[in-house]
């Protein structure tokens, strides 16, 4: 057999071409002839691995999967928004949005779900759609989307231009943080909103306030500007930590 020629060029041919290449010819061929195959693999198949490579076919399926799920939510969550309030100038004279407010305002009290006020934070959101959640929440005053309004304010106040947004729609933000804390501090000898959540909110307040461009928001009379609401808050954040010291020193 060793002196055999159809066996020595076999053997050359398999020492050349290792066996898992051979394998994988043949996968593709029978994949070719049946292209229904290649649809139905990730259904029995959660991991090859082919020489060097390891292909994850169901992880990388499911991946896809939900990141297709959370981009329709946020869509569908900005169209409903859009769909409980009358479209309005985001850029109108603050006098010209007394309508707008007041329907936020009787909006908020009947909103159960959150979720459409709290998608418009994300970055990039229309700014009218941003404004009307500032006003939401600023009526809402609820603890659990305070940490998604710290969230959206943090990254605003880390941006030069204030993510190209208003001084009015910064303002009604940073007031609803100022109702929010006040709320969960002033009648609680243990504040509603936990030591890190004051402690981040504190964080994110001084550095909204000392913004370059919030610097240049009513300087004259900083408090009738954003400063004016950031400092509110700073002040009861101040009292919640001072509340939370206490509770700490207690025997």
């Amino acid at each position: 057999m060793e002196n055999d020629a159809t066996f020595q060029y076999l053997k050359l041919f398999m020492d050349y071409f290792p066996f898992w290449a051979l394998l994988l010819a043949v996968v593709l061929v029978l994949i070719v002839r049946n292209p229904s195959w290649l649809k139905s693999i990730p259904n029995y198949v959660s991991s090859a691995k082919i020489g060097e490579f390891e292909i994850q076919l169901r992880q990388v399926e499911e991946k896809l999967a939900e990141t297709e799920t959370h981009v329709i939510e946020l869509e569908e969550e900005n169209l409903r928004l859009n769909q409980l309030y009358s479209n309005f100038d985001a850029h109108a004279p603050v006098g010209a949005l007394a309508h707008t407010r007041q329907e936020l305002k009787a909006l908020a009290g009947n909103m159960d779900d959150l979720a459409p006020a709290l998608a418009p934070l994300q970055f990039g959101a229309d700014p009218a759609d941003v404004y009307a959640a500032a006003e939401i929440l600023r009526a809402k005053r609820d603890y659990s989307a305070f940490d998604t309004l710290i969230e959206a304010l943090d990254r605003i106040s880390s941006d030069d231009e204030l993510e190209g947004l208003r001084y009015h729609t910064v303002w009604t933000l940073a007031s609803a943080v100022h109702r929010t804390v006040l709320s969960a501090v002033k009648h609680s000898d243990q504040p509603k909103l936990s030591k890190g959540q004051l402690e981040m909110a504190k964080q994110t307040m001084q550095k909204l306030q000392d913004n370059p461009h919030v610097q240049l928001d009513s300087p004259g009379v900083p408090n009738q500007g954003i400063r004016g609401p950031a400092s509110y808050a700073l002040n009861w954040i101040d009292q919640g930590l001072k509340k939370f010291e206490t509770i700490a020193n207690l025997p």
